[in-house]
């Protein structure tokens, strides 16, 4: 990568980060202050356009829709957030476990094919039928579908540092093969999980967004950006603004979190140095 190259993916990763603390200010502010209403009923307020005070408009309920996007912003992090911690916390240590070989890489690999045969949606459907409707099963479901995913990056980044010189080192000094995992492998793919974790981020905020669309997501009265494009869908002719808004919010953070990630990527790939 040259340095005309950095720059570009300097400023993408500038970008990324911008867009993602824009979301993640805007869900912090919804704690303690919204510009209106996000859960009372305002008939004579319905479906307002944008303006003063409604500056993004109102819905069919006469909720302020900018004080929505800013609540529904809580529900996105906190299901993308936990859904890949479930994928980290579960899917490293099995990745590492599978990467030294033998019959447990067999087990784990096949594992997750058996994960991977049902999308987070089916997972999500299935859970939902034994918890309910709710984040606790979006959460389950898109962490679940994580797990296999991590395991195998973990696993295809640590398979080819078991020959480096540094661990045929460490083995020779009498270390076990998971304390070469935990001290010498996971901190030499750091940066891979790094930027896997910021592509499933945007992979579970989409999966959350459509979960939510189709009513097995964050339930009300808490908005959810994709219940909002679901209660929009009948409004297009009147009041166009009640899908593009929500709509956009998704788009920004899952640009956001993809630029990040290609950024990340570029920093911490080490065979991507900078030539001048």
């Amino acid at each position: 990568m040259n340095a005309s190259q950095a720059s570009r993916s300097g400023f993408g990763l500038r970008v990324g980060l911008g867009l993602i603390g824009l979301v993640v200010l805007a869900a912090a502010l919804s704690l303690v202050w919204t510009p209106g209403d996000w859960s009372g009923v305002a008939v004579d307020q319905r479906l307002l356009p944008p303006g003063w005070p409604h500056l993004l408009g109102t819905d069919h309920y006469g909720r302020d829709t900018l004080s929505m996007i800013m609540v529904g912003a809580r529900s996105t992090l906190a299901v993308a957030v936990a859904a890949v911690a479930i994928g980290l916390g579960l899917g490293v240590p099995l990745g590492l476990a599978a990467a030294r070989g033998g019959w447990l890489d067999a087990v784990i690999m096949r594992a997750g094919d058996v994960v991977f045969a049902f999308p987070a949606l089916i997972l999500a459907i299935l859970i939902t039928a034994t918890l309910g409707p709710g984040i606790q099963a979006v959460v389950l479901a898109i962490g679940v579908f994580n797990i296999p995913v991590f395991a195998r990056v973990t696993r295809g980044a640590a398979l080819s540092l078991w020959t480096r010189d540094f661990v045929l080192a460490a083995r020779t000094a009498g270390r076990s093969d998971g304390a070469i995992s935990w001290s010498h492998i996971l901190p030499n793919i750091a940066g891979v999980l790094v930027v896997q974790a910021t592509i499933q981020a945007s992979v579970a905020v989409i999966a959350e967004a459509g979960l939510s669309y189709i009513g097995l997501g964050v339930q009300p009265p808490t908005p959810s950006w994709g219940r909002m494009l679901n209660e929009a869908q009948t409004l297009m002719s009147v009041s166009p603004q009640q899908a593009l808004f929500p709509g956009l919010a998704v788009l920004i953070i899952v640009v956001g979190l993809n630029l990040t990630g290609d950024g990340l990527r570029d920093r911490l790939d080490p065979r991507l140095v900078v030539r001048t």
